[in-house]
């Protein structure tokens, strides 16, 4: 189980970054380039109670996976919305569920990567959605 918590800071403003993904690669390699950079987190993995974790954090930005099950990354960011969460949202995606992203774009995420991506590709749309394009 990944959990790690530290706060991200964007511009002079402090904010969690929480993202959840079924890929252990890309939590790995997210979880070393965070670690090394100083950058604050929150990671999970499947089955971890990813809607509890947000509202328990109250983070400003979430990333997550639309390859999530029980409940589907669609389904989580529905709840989060429905729940009343505000924050901003990237979606990791994949040719698989192209026909979901009209929807979690409807559903407020500002960013949608398509498979294949990388840890590089996940921060930059991280920073383009908090609005740190420097």
């Amino acid at each position: 189980m990944f959990f790690y918590i530290i706060y991200h800071r964007i511009n002079p403003i402090y904010f969690m970054l929480l993202i959840a993904t079924i890929d252990p690669i890309l939590r790995k390699n997210l979880q070393q380039t965070l670690t090394e950079k100083g950058d604050p987190f929150v990671l999970l993995e499947e089955g971890e109670d990813i809607i509890q974790a947000v509202f328990y954090h109250n983070p400003s930005l979430v990333v997550v996976d639309l390859y999530l099950t029980h409940p589907s990354g669609l389904e989580i960011l529905r709840q989060l919305r429905e729940r009343g969460f505000s924050g901003k949202v990237v979606v990791l995606g994949g040719q698989s569920n192209q026909n979901l992203a009209p929807e979690a774009s409807h559903l407020g995420a500002l960013q949608i990567i398509g498979r294949p991506f990388n840890a590089s590709q996940v921060l930059g749309a991280v920073r383009v959605a908090s609005g740190d394009l420097g």
